[in-house]
């Protein structure tokens, strides 16, 4: 095989990009990340929360776009786990209960108790639920996703209802998503809404954080380094890595590297292709 046909061969390209994505992987490098004014916000207003308000978080998204968002829900979930908030995980998708699990096995829980400070109350079949626990969780939930009765969780027995939240953020893919909340809780009972996005769905989310309809967005995988970065400098024992985001973004930005250089190389091989043969006519 002559030595353009080598140079030239695509699965040449098929390693390169193996090598460029998997290295960055699973040596856990890192590179800074500026911080979006969207990330910033809802990381400034949970580190705001007084002592012991209520944050609820719904997993509305389910399998096919954990790689952009549950490394969101990782680091939000550290970040309301390192205060004194209570929580409740809720999911408007029937992955969500799952996603939540693996969430609470990813993150550091400290001294937190299960009932007291953090509860799963697992899926939110329809709208009539999402409305009618704003008043009343008991009646909607009766059990929480381990078979306790939810009557029995001080968490509960301090919240009845979820209109006492100070903030509602969901992770969302698709409806039902961010318009539920914003419909039923945030215009109805003026409960603060934050958004984690996948990217195709975030331009649609601006007007609604332009207009101060929510707190703020966190825009696919990137956001979750922002808020990684954010989360490492006020919480030294916050490792960096944990939610796998940062060095996904090293991985993502090497690999667009290598297709920009083998453009580059493409057109340039090309020219000089075409010119050779135009000498030796």
């Amino acid at each position: 095989m002559r030595k353009m046909d080598i140079a030239s061969d695509p699965r040449l390209t098929y390693v390169l990009l193996i090598l460029v994505i998997a290295v960055p992987i699973l040596t856990h490098a890192v590179l800074p990340v500026p911080v979006t004014d969207t990330t910033r916000a809802v990381y400034d207003f949970i580190e705001n929360l007084p002592p012991s308000s209520l944050v609820v978080v719904s997993f509305d998204y389910s399998t096919s776009t954990v790689p952009e968002l549950q490394p969101q829900a990782t680091i939000v979930a550290q970040h309301l786990f390192l205060r004194p908030l209570k929580i409740l995980f809720v999911a408007q998708w029937i992955d969500g209960p799952a996603l939540t699990d693996a969430v609470l096995e990813a993150i550091d829980r400290g001294n937190k108790i299960y009932g007291t400070d953090y509860a799963t109350l697992g899926y939110i079949p329809n709208t009539a639920t999402l409305i009618g626990m704003t008043a009343d969780i008991q009646s909607f939930f009766p059990v929480d996703t381990l078979g306790n009765p939810t009557q029995n969780l001080p968490i509960i027995k301090q919240f009845p209802a979820t209109r006492q939240a100070a903030l509602v953020i969901t992770f969302v893919a698709g409806e039902p998503g961010l318009s539920a909340y914003l419909q039923y809780w945030e215009s109805r009972l003026n409960i603060p809404v934050a958004a984690g996005s996948v990217a195709a769905l975030a331009p649609g989310f601006m007007p609604f954080y332009n207009s101060q309809q929510i707190i703020g967005i966190l825009i696919s995988i990137r956001a979750a380094a922002e808020y990684e970065f954010l989360e490492h400098a006020q919480y030294s024992q916050v490792p960096i890595g944990l939610s796998g985001a940062t060095s996904a973004m090293v991985a993502q930005s090497t690999s667009h590297m290598l297709i920009v250089l083998m453009v580059v190389v493409g057109n340039v091989a090309y020219f000089v292709r075409r010119r050779g043969k135009e000498r030796s006519k």
